[in-house]
This record gives C-alpha cells, sequence and structure tokens, in this order.
C-alpha cells in the first residue's frame, strides 16, 4: 500500500483555488444566499475554507435530495441534467467524494473525457488518493482521449493502491491489469 497522496494543507489550499476560480459564477448563485450577507463576507468565509453550501444554510437533507435526483438522472442516461446537478453539488461542497464521482460519470456519459478527468482527479484530491478507482476512471478515460502514455502512469499509479490480499478488489486488479495490457500494445 503506498503512502497519502496529498496532505490536508494541500487539499485545503485546492478547494480554496476551486473557490477563488469559480467567483464570477459564484456571485450569480450567492443570490441565494442569506440576505443579511454581503458578497465581501462570503468571499471572507470561502477564502477561510468553508463550504459554500454552509454559508448559504443548506442543509445535509436537501444535499442528499439533491444527489439522489442527480444520480437518478444518471441511471436514466440524462447525462447532462445529471452532470448540471452535480456540479452543482461539487460547486456547493467540494468534500464529497460521490458528488465528483457523479460529475465524472455524466462527463464520461457524454464523452466529455477532459471534463471527466478532471472530476476524477478532484475526486483523486478528495479521496487523498486512498482508493483505486478513481485512478481506474482516469486511465479510462486518457485512453478514451486516445493517450496511452497517461492512460498507463495512472493506472500504474492507482494499481499501487490496489490491496491485492483484499478479495473484493480482485475485479479492480483485473480491471486494471486489462487496461494496462491494452495502453502497452
Amino acid at each position: 500500500m503506498s503512502e497519502a497522496a496529498f496532505s490536508e494543507s494541500e487539499i485545503r489550499e485546492v478547494l480554496s483555488e476551486l473557490a477563488r476560480v469559480s467567483t464570477t459564477h459564484l456571485k450569480k448563485i450567492f443570490y441565494s444566499a442569506p440576505a443579511n450577507q454581503s458578497w465581501d463576507e462570503i468571499e471572507e468565509r470561502l477564502a477561510k475554507g468553508e463550504l459554500l453550501k454552509d454559508i448559504c444554510n443548506l442543509k445535509d437533507d436537501y444535499m442528499e435530495d439533491r444527489y439522489k435526483d442527480a444520480k437518478e438522472k444518471l441511471e436514466t442516461s440524462d447525462f447532462d441534467g445529471a452532470r448540471d446537478l452535480f456540479s452543482n453539488l461539487c460547486l456547493f461542497d467540494q468534500t464529497q467524494p460521490k458528488y465528483w464521482g457523479g460529475l465524472g460519470k455524466s462527463c464520461e456519459g457524454l464523452k466529455q473525457y477532459r471534463e471527466a478527468i478532471e472530476s476524477y482527479k478532484m475526486l483523486t484530491l478528495v479521496t487523498n488518493g486512498a482508493e483505486p478507482l478513481p485512478y481506474l476512471c482516469l486511465g479510462f478515460c486518457h485512453l478514451m482521449n486516445n493517450d496511452k502514455k497517461s492512460a498507463l502512469e495512472v493506472l500504474e499509479e492507482g494499481l499501487d493502491v490496489c490491496d491485492p490480499y483484499e478479495q473484493d478488489q480482485r475485479p479492480v486488479l483485473e480491471q486494471f491489469e486489462n487496461l494496462i495490457a491494452i495502453c502497452k500494445k
């Protein structure tokens, strides 16, 4: 098993950067924020690492209901609708792996592999590089973009995360081996 790929401070730094990068988009969304807060106050809270869902007083039940809606759209192949919902979920709470995974799968369904790669990179970051499945998804998307070199790199990195002695990971290991073989052709 490999060591954790990212430190807590690195994760916080990336999440803070996400909040900064999408400032224009966030301003539009903040019309739903509590009226007693100015944009400056909201921006300050984001800079301190608070989640947008907390700033907007969105309860966990509300977020879970939106997640169920997004997941249903994904399961019924409404990839555009799922992507939109998962995108918003990721914006409001960047710490949830299931949101990033859903966004990645939605983008994959739309054959938007570059966008899926970015989502899976975030999923890898949020899981601190400790889960093999995001690496498998990354490898697949790189292959779909005809980038065997990048695919091979992430697949080999993900293979290191797998535990060959865990019986339930055996199918995942086989998928890694199959994709690695494709990369080496």
